[in-house]
C-alpha cells in the first residue's frame, strides 16, 4: 500500500491518497505528465510490479484502451482525493480512522494492519493522542484489536457503520468509472 502525502512546505504532511492492488503509482507518466504533486511513501507491506517509464509511456501511446483505462483510473484517484479532503474537514477523527482502516484492509487484502499510532497520526494529520483515543473507542466496542504496531479488524460491518460513508462513496466511484465499457 502506498500513501500519497501532501508536501506543503512548512506544513504537517497528511495522507491525500492511497494506492493498493487496484491502482498504480505514476499512472499519469504514461500520459506524459511526470511531475508529482505528492510524496509517495510505502505504508503497508506487499508486492508490487515495476515497469520502466519509457515502456509504460510507449504502451499508453500505442493502446487506446490502456490510455482510456489510465485516464479513468486517474479520475478515480482525483475523486478519492477530493473525498479525503472533505472527509478530513467535515468528519470526526473516529469516522476518519474507521474509513482509513477500511481502505487499508481493502487495499492490503487483509484485516491485519501493521501500523503504529504515530504513523496513523501522521497519515491522518492529527496528534498521536487523538488516534489513541479513537482507536481505544473502536477497540472497546469490539470493532478492532490493537497492540503496538498491530491493528486487527475484527468486525468489518461494525467498522463500516462507524465510518462516515466516504469509503462506500469511493468504492462506488471506482466500480462505476472503472467498469464502464472501453470503446
Amino acid at each position: 500500500m502506498i500513501s500519497l502525502l501532501s508536501n506543503l512546505e512548512g506544513a504537517r504532511h497528511f495522507e491525500a491518497g492511497q494506492i493498493g492492488f487496484e491502482g498504480m503509482l505514476g499512472a499519469s507518466a504514461g500520459l506524459g505528465v511526470t511531475a508529482s504533486a505528492f510524496d509517495a511513501v510505502v505504508s503497508g507491506a506487499g508486492q508490487a510490479w515495476r515497469i520502466q517509464l519509457d515502456a509504460w509511456r510507449s504502451h499508453c501511446l500505442a493502446s487506446r484502451t490502456l490510455s482510456l483505462l489510465t485516464t479513468r483510473y486517474l479520475y478515480v484517484e482525483l475523486s478519492q482525493m477530493g473525498t479525503m479532503v472533505a472527509c478530513g474537514h467535515f468528519h470526526s477523527l473516529e469516522q476518519r480512522l474507521a474509513r482509513f482502516l477500511l481502505m487499508s484492509e481493502t487495499r492490503l487484502r487483509t484485516p491485519d494492519i501493521q501500523m503504529t499510532h504515530e504513523t496513523l497520526a501522521h497519515l491522518l494529520g492529527v496528534r498521536r493522542a487523538g488516534v489513541t483515543l479513537a482507536a481505544g473507542k473502536l477497540q472497546e466496542s469490539g470493532v478492532i484489536q490493537y497492540t503496538r504496531g498491530h491493528i486487527l479488524v475484527l468486525d468489518r460491518e461494525a467498522l463500516l457503520a462507524q465510518s462516515c460513508g466516504c469509503f462506500d462513496q469511493d468504492l462506488e466511484t471506482y466500480e462505476r468509472v472503472m467498469s464502464g465499457a472501453v470503446a
